[in-house]
């Protein structure tokens, strides 16, 4: 996976309801919906050719994965009105994070290690020396991205933060306090599954971070739900391995039942 600015191009997405809607019909191969909401109905307002294509472009290549079986499942999540549009902010920064390498680079040197840290506001300036001392250490982005560049995309990403709830402010970036239900945890777990990373140690895993707990209490709230028959998890007084307990085809039913 190489890196690239797709983020300043989320970043420049109005509504995100928008990318909510239209990943399940790209996921489902459903072109026909797709161009009629896009194209005859405009739902989008997207005005021109180019910025429908545009539009079209990033989805794919931000938030569609080369396993079919995870783009279903996402799709899915996103799809069922059970599940609360905050939830469905949440998936999408975990399908970015997946299938952007910038963005997951980011997310976990940066946005999440300030959150963890404490700290009151995430402010662009850290994202920006970040970026730079990236560029000095990775060959393929010397000489490619100009100080210009390297603002637009910090500032991006700071929005795009803002846009999924996790950040607040207008010229400072502060936390948004974050909690997601054992439910979703379930859910990130089978995303973990599905891209077959369970022989990995879990607390040491970049998807423990995105659980939004910390550390010490990752095992605790694992374990918890291990109890209620979601996922599976062996522990050896060090790594901790998890797996999820459903198929794909019942999981959501399984978690999201109506009362």
């Amino acid at each position: 996976m190489k890196y690239n600015t797709d983020i300043n191009i989320v970043g420049s997405i109005p509504d995100y309801h928008l990318i909510i809607k239209a990943l399940p019909l790209l996921y489902n191969n459903e072109d026909d919906e797709l161009n009629k909401i896009l194209i005859t109905d405009n739902e989008f307002n997207l005005r021109t050719e180019k910025s429908r294509k545009r539009f079209l472009s990033v989805l794919s290549s931000a938030f569609v994965n080369e396993n079919q079986k995870l783009n279903d499942f996402a799709g899915k999540l996103l799809i069922d009105d059970r599940i609360d549009d905050r939830s469905k902010e949440i998936v999408l920064f975990w399908l970015f994070s997946i299938n952007n390498k910038l963005f997951n680079e980011l997310n976990n040197k940066v946005f999440l290690k300030n959150y963890y840290q404490g700290r009151a506001e995430l402010p662009s300036s850290d994202v920006q020396a970040y970026l730079k001392d990236l560029i000095s250490r990775t060959p393929e982005l010397k000489g490619k991205w100009s100080e210009v560049t390297i603002k637009t995309i910090a500032s991006k990403y700071l929005t795009v933060l803002k846009k999924l709830n996790l950040l607040e402010g207008s010229r400072k970036k502060t936390f948004c306090f974050v909690r997601v239900s054992d439910e979703l945890i379930v859910c990130l777990i089978h995303l973990y599954s599905l891209l077959d990373q369970q022989e990995f140690n879990f607390l040491q895993h970049n998807f423990a971070n995105w659980m939004f707990i910390s550390k010490e209490s990752i095992l605790e709230r694992v374990k918890k739900i291990a109890k209620k028959e979601w996922v599976y998890i062996n522990y050896n007084g060090t790594d901790l391995r998890v797996e999820s307990a459903f198929k794909s085809k019942n999981i959501i039913d399984g978690l999201f039942r109506r009362s």
